[in-house]
């Protein structure tokens, strides 16, 4: 009993001078390098400082412009002025192509590539349609939803069906807003049937019947039963 307190005694000791020491290093490398830290720690805080400057008195007020700017390109828009909208008129306003390029980085500019993006898929150019909303980011995950459902449909009208699957996906998952996912669950398991993967398809439709029994009224039950047949399900 004795040697094993002594043998525990001698560890604790052992384990205190190797904490001491590693203070002692500590404290010594503090204060041979303390102007070094001080200094790098210094510069941190004025990057810090400088990108909050930037956030507030640079792209705040570009990105109030560029709103401004949309106003224009927004109501051909409505008009059906597709166009119009996307390439705007020098020397009168600034079409969404113009507004992403001179505001980069800015909310405005995030805003104007959603809005070229459903333009260009307006007009029938889907390749410019999936570039512009890829890129567009967003924290909303209903606008999230009709951007990833939007790529799907571009994907889709250019015969890459395979590809198109996912973003539907995507799209129904990523929201809980009954008319979304009705919308996208169907598509997904629509092109899941068009693709042969009738086990994806059931999935889909029979998610959407879980969460609305009532959904496409009546028509996803009876997707259900032809895929159950289909795929040897009961």
């Amino acid at each position: 009993m004795a040697k094993a307190n002594k043998k525990q005694e001698y560890t604790t000791e052992k384990v205190l001078d190797s904490l001491n020491e590693t203070a002692y290093k500590a404290e010594n490398f503090f204060e041979k390098n303390s102007k070094i830290i001080i200094g790098v720690f210094g510069a941190i805080a004025i990057a810090a400082i400088g990108y909050f400057v930037y956030l507030k008195y640079v792209l705040e007020p570009k990105s109030e412009q560029a709103f401004t700017e949309m106003v224009q390109a927004d109501e051909y828009f409505k008009q059906d002025s597709v166009l119009l909208a996307l390439k705007g008129s020098p020397g009168s306003f600034m079409g969404y192509e113009q507004i992403i390029e001179n505001y980069s980085g800015t909310d405005g500019a995030n805003i104007a590539r959603y809005k070229a993006g459903v333009a260009y898929y307006k007009l029938g150019d889907f390749a410019s349609a999936v570039s512009n909303l890829e890129k567009f980011s967003t924290d909303d995950n209903i606008l999230l939803a009709q951007k990833n459902g939007m790529i799907g449909n571009a994907l889709v009208n250019s015969n890459k069906i395979a590809e198109g699957l996912p973003y539907y996906v995507k799209a129904a998952e990523g929201t809980e807003l009954e008319v979304l996912q009705t919308v996208y669950y169907t598509k997904a398991g629509q092109i899941a049937m068009q693709l042969g993967k009738n086990a994806d398809a059931l999935k889909y439709f029979q998610t959407l019947a879980d969460k609305y029994p009532n959904a496409n009224n009546g028509e996803v039950e009876k997707y259900i039963e032809r895929l159950k047949y289909a795929t040897g399900g009961n």
